[in-house]
């Protein structure tokens, strides 16, 4: 059974222990990283994230019965103002990730990063769905231009799309670190003993690029509806966690959703420790401590004290580039990802954060 790591804090939550946080808490903690939550919002005013959302941005229209609009930071003729901004979540699958990510200490149910900040970017209606994933890549870009280093995406689907790959692209470029869901399967389709695992992960966790989560129970098993197989890259606790909720209080949670958000504060916890690394170093460091697991559960369960406690992995290569990147390309006019070397941000070579927040 997964267990908190000898020398833990106590008490954690058992999935933020079963991940290896709090012996990695000494050295980095979050401070000084960004976590995007792409998702239904964030409950701002939650104890649990107290100080720890800023403000963010709504693609999601306030009013569905009158013409589309674009609600954003700086929005003045929206009826429902909070609704112009990320800090709102009427689902709560947003505020559970985000807690998962970073929630505080104070209430003793910290996240794996808990010095993290998060920028919630709200694509999910009130029924907790997305319908133009150009608009989610949409929201993707916005978060790499105001100061993301860690993108969780727990969200996706069967089908690929150019625009939402082109945005991936995109983080990559500006070296930003993009975490996302493997999926869940129905339960009807999962069997008896979950053999229907197999399911092609989601878009647009297979993407190359990105870090393709499943999700694990508490005894280190795949859980039985998470997508697995080809295509994962890690797999994280994702079955019975306890989580924020935005009506207050806290909840348990399931699903490769928020096994996701477990490796988001992995990364987040990396990035702390090592601000110099690229995207792609982060990943390798995840992926290459991790513990070994069963089948289809990729490089195994991510253990975020032995990715701190890296090596730095070798740098890039070369800059060859995924054919979903390629496909986008052509799809948007040919010319776009600027296939040359990665781009560092600045801001973290240079201790600079960006703050500013774009229309």
């Amino acid at each position: 059974m997964l267990s908190a790591p000898s020398g833990a804090a106590s008490p954690v939550p058992w999935q933020v222990a079963a991940a290896g946080a709090p012996p990695a808490w000494p050295t980095a903690d979050g401070a000084g990283v960004v976590v995007a939550v792409v998702d239904s919002g964030v409950d701002a005013d939650h104890p649990d994230l107290a100080g720890a959302v800023l403000p963010g941005r709504s693609y999601v229209d306030a009013d569905p019965g009158a013409e589309p609009r674009l609600l954003a930071l700086g929005s003045d003729e929206d009826p429902v103002y909070e609704r112009a901004f990320g800090q709102a979540d009427p689902v709560g699958h947003g505020t559970a990730v985000a807690s998962l990510i970073a929630a505080r200490p104070v209430g003793g149910r910290p996240g794996m990063a808990p010095a993290a900040e998060i920028l919630p970017v709200r694509v999910l209606d009130d029924e907790n769905r997305y319908h133009d994933s150009s608009m989610v890549g949409a929201a993707v870009r916005w978060a790499v231009d105001n100061g993301a280093d860690v993108v969780n995406l727990s969200l996706g689907g069967h089908y690929d799309s150019a625009p939402f790959a082109e945005a991936v692209a995109y983080a990559e470029r500006h070296d930003v670190v993009v975490v996302a869901c493997t999926g869940n399967l129905k339960p009807d389709d999962a069997g008896a003993d979950g053999a229907g695992g197999e399911e092609e992960v989601w878009f647009p966790a297979r993407i190359d690029t990105v870090l393709a989560v499943t999700g694990t129970d508490r005894e280190g098993e795949r859980w039985r509806t998470a997508v697995a197989g080809e295509g994962t890259d890690l797999a994280a606790p994702g079955a019975e966690l306890t989580a924020a909720d935005a009506a207050g209080g806290h909840r348990t949670v399931t699903g490769t959703s928020f096994a996701a958000a477990i490796v988001s504060g992995a990364a987040a916890l990396v990035r702390s420790a090592h601000p110099d690394w690229t995207a792609a170093q982060v990943r390798r460091a995840l992926t290459s401590t991790a513990h070994p697991a069963g089948a289809g559960l990729g490089a195994g369960i991510v253990d975020a004290a032995a990715a701190v406690a890296a090596d730095p992995p070798p740098a890039e290569v070369s800059a060859s580039v995924p054919a979903v990147w390629s496909a986008a390309a052509t799809a948007a006019g040919g010319g776009l990802l600027g296939l040359g070397a990665l781009l560092l941000r600045g801001r973290r070579r240079f201790g600079v954060r960006a703050r500013t927040m774009t229309g």
